[in-house]
């Protein structure tokens, strides 16, 4: 299993101006209803504000991975933005993100939404050169061309 597999390069947000936490996730989601990969866009942001809710997604240097498991998608989706100038995230370490990595699941695909988690998490552990990287991505398919390289490596 790849991440790219997961990944629509036509939903990938590069350099995104934005400074409100909840007003990105719901970009992101406007941005997965436009590729048509959300059954139910309201089920898929009820989802993830209420896994924002319960604990934030910020996981420190960073990164962002806001995920929940939702009759909203019939497959994994993934998602990603960037933003170059960061957002306040009240994440684990109480600094800036800078790249956010959404993931939405089908409630019957809890063992492949784990997989996904940790493939992203394995990725981006204790690696501030490969975020940079990402952070300066240009187009979608560098972006996608940077992790597919790293995930080489691992």
């Amino acid at each position: 299993m790849s991440l790219i597999d997961y990944i629509n390069a036509d939903a990938i947000m590069l350099d995104v101006q934005e400074s409100d936490k909840e007003a990105l996730l719901s970009k992101m989601l406007e941005r997965l209803d436009s590729c048509e990969l959300l059954e139910n866009r309201e089920g898929a942001e009820n989802a993830i504000m209420a896994r924002e809710q319960l604990m934030s997604t910020g996981v420190g240097n960073g990164v962002a991975i806001p995920h929940a498991k939702t009759d909203a998608v019939k497959a994994i989706r993934l998602t990603v933005a960037t933003i170059k100038n960061g957002i306040a995230y009240k994440s684990v370490d109480n600094k800036p993100v800078f790249v956010v990595f959404m993931l939405l699941s089908p409630r019957n695909a809890a063992s492949d939404n784990l997989k996904v988690l940790t493939s992203i998490a394995k990725l981006l552990r204790d690696n501030p050169n490969f975020l940079e990287k990402l952070i300066k991505a240009d187009t979608a398919s560098e972006f996608i061309e940077l992790i597919a390289k790293e995930e080489m490596k691992i």
